[in-house]
């Protein structure tokens, strides 16, 4: 498998793995490495933030027919498995996204939220 540097990606999604789990080196080793997002969920945040350049913010009621469901980190039910808007593809500071109108907080969350499996934890999963 041929070695791969950040450089060979960036046509992507700016601060985003394309490599497989296999080729996770990057030139510089010490460099911190972005998080991986599989190629679905890649095309997910491309299309959800072109969306957003396209037609603007999101917001419950705004007429774009995306409900966002956003709910500040009180209300997160899942913070403790790691799921909210600062692991998110979408966080764009502490209190912007990308993607939706509203302030957001670092600990809230939305149901469009895109964040990497090394960022969740699933305690008692249930095995088929």
């Amino acid at each position: 498998m041929n070695q791969k540097t950040w450089a060979d990606y960036q046509g992507g999604i700016k601060g985003i793995r394309f490599e497989s789990h296999e080729m996770q080196e990057m030139a510089d080793p010490t460099a911190v490495k972005p998080p991986y997002y599989p190629p679905a969920e890649q095309e997910f945040i491309s299309a959800m933030q072109t969306i957003a350049r396209r037609f603007g913010k999101l917001a419950d009621n705004d007429g774009n027919g995306i409900w966002v469901g956003y709910v500040d980190k009180k209300k997160n039910d899942n913070y403790s498995k790691g799921i909210y808007c600062e692991h998110c593809a979408h966080y764009e500071s502490e209190k912007v996204c990308k993607i939706i109108a509203a302030k957001i907080e670092p600990g809230g969350y939305c149901r469009l939220a895109a964040i990497p499996a090394e960022k969740v934890t699933i305690k008692g999963k249930k095995k088929n």
